[in-house]
């Protein structure tokens, strides 16, 4: 024996192995490139809401409930589990986050639209859609920050792919294009690229492009 570990045994690292290789500056810097990729996202989910045939986000699963915050808003709850519920994901036009009450002193995902940021968050319930305790929000540290936005994500890209089998084909291509027209908008990588790049995201960040860099590949390309 030589010491050497079989080559099937090399390929069973787990993302979390991969990202501890990574400089903490690298991580913040992905994490932000993650963040701008969900803010263009929060229009896609709302754009679900209206789909011509129906709500698409209640069909699939998620309930929507009055919102505790904003007034004239609503919220949207997805259940995680077949138990009590305690883990599942809110949407609301504020913000977004995961949530498992299952553990206790749990670190959950929030991202805040206006702040165009993503935290931990260590309150006991969901916030209330627009008001934040600041004492409840934490910017890191990246590892944890990164680990918790791994829980939002895996849904997410379950989602993107009951949309691609349950909508007529160009539906997010043109969300992507109304979301370009708005006036305030700041478009980051069209749908496809954008799944591509939140996958590799989860499996191996440390092998990344930078968004903006995808971006002029695709515009050099164009």
């Amino acid at each position: 024996m030589n010491g050497c570990k079989p080559r099937g045994l090399r390929q069973m690292h787990s993302p979390f192995e991969n990202v501890h290789d990574l400089p903490v500056s690298r991580l913040r810097v992905l994490l932000r490139d993650f963040t701008a990729l969900l803010g263009q996202q929060m229009y896609f989910w709302g754009r679900d809401v209206i789909y011509p045939e129906g709500n698409l986000l209640c069909e699939y699963g998620f309930k929507r409930i009055k919102s505790k915050g904003l007034q004239g808003t609503s919220c949207y709850r997805k259940s995680l589990d077949n138990g009590d519920g305690r883990r599942y994901v809110e949407l609301h036009g504020a913000c977004a986050g995961f949530y498992d009450f299952t553990k206790k002193k749990s670190q959950q995902f929030l991202y805040i639209r206006n702040k165009k940021r993503c935290f931990l968050y260590s309150g006991d319930c969901p916030p209330a859609p627009g008001f934040y305790d600041a004492d409840t929000l934490f910017n890191g540290p990246a590892i944890n920050l990164y680990i918790a936005s791994l829980k939002f994500l895996d849904w997410w890209l379950n989602y993107e792919d009951w949309i691609a089998e349950s909508t007529p084909d160009g539906w997010r291509v043109n969300n992507y294009k109304s979301f370009s027209k708005l006036p305030a908008s700041k478009t980051s990588l069209p749908p496809a690229d954008c799944v591509h790049w939140l996958r590799q995201y989860k499996s191996d960040p440390t092998q990344m492009i930078r968004v903006r860099e995808k971006l002029r590949t695709i515009k050099s390309a164009a």
